[in-house]
């Protein structure tokens, strides 16, 4: 074997081990941020004003003294989101919350959100009020609504369909390398094996990438999925054709 053939299927063996490997790494193809973005919604009901409580009812273990926070007393991030919503046109503030398995992350992780406010679903509705009083005023600050879309199903199917194909995309190059390496004929030749490869490395590359095209270009992970999908069968129903014609 050439010094080229060396590369080319030294290569192609660490492209195979990724596609094999990165369809159980929960970053693969998937969001930067959490789809669930109504989970972090903030929103100023009320204020400025002395009494911003209103007809708020509170249960019977819960005092409004537990609810109700110093504006200079809150942690910084707590400090920084108030003021972020404070500053919305509409008084509604959606902030960006980055999934755990991206590397790096331009809103928040959800374990940096202050701990002074509720997000998600399942608890009481007053648990999810606090009284910010700032500068000298009362403003009553509602996070974390229940009403959303609920989970995207056919995302998650079209995610799970793509990540089978990587696996079946890595063993084709496994298979390919082994009889190349092997002498034998298979019907594909250098420019086929090299194209395999490299849409092997391509899709490699774009699923672990879509987190970050998403934070930082701006396209969708539906975008990124549904093309690189409809690309790879197309891609295997083109080679079939070609390879039986060519028998």
């Amino acid at each position: 074997m050439d010094v080229d053939n060396t590369g080319v299927v030294a290569f192609a063996v660490v492209v195979a081990l990724l596609l094999v490997g990165l369809p159980f790494y929960a970053g693969t193809f998937s969001p930067g941020y959490s789809p669930n973005s109504y989970n972090y919604e903030h929103e100023i009901e009320a204020g400025p004003a002395d009494d911003v409580t209103g007809g708020l009812e509170l249960g019977d273990d819960t005092d409004l003294e537990d609810i109700t926070y110093e504006y200079e007393e809150m942690s910084p991030t707590a400090r920084e989101l108030f003021d972020r919503t404070l500053r919305a046109d509409s008084s509604e503030y959606v902030p960006d919350v980055c999934e755990n398995y991206v590397l790096v992350c331009d809103g928040y992780y959800k374990q940096d959100l202050p701990s002074e406010f509720i997000y998600g679903p399942g608890m009481s509705d007053e648990f999810r009020y606090s009284v910010v009083e700032y500068d000298g005023n009362g403003y009553l600050l509602r996070t974390g609504v229940e009403e959303g879309s609920g989970p995207n199903f056919l995302l998650g199917f079209v995610v799970f369909f793509v990540r089978g194909l990587m696996l079946l995309h890595g063993g084709a190059i496994a298979a390919a390398t082994a009889v190349r390496l092997s002498d034998r004929w298979t019907g594909l030749g250098s420019r086929g094996y090299t194209a395999l490869v490299g849409g092997g490395a391509l899709l490699v590359a774009l699923g672990v990438l879509t987190p970050y095209l998403e934070m930082y270009v701006g396209i969708s992970p539906v975008t990124i999925v549904v093309a690189s999908g409809t690309a790879t069968v197309i891609g295997y129903v083109y080679g079939s054709v070609v390879w039986l014609f060519r028998r």
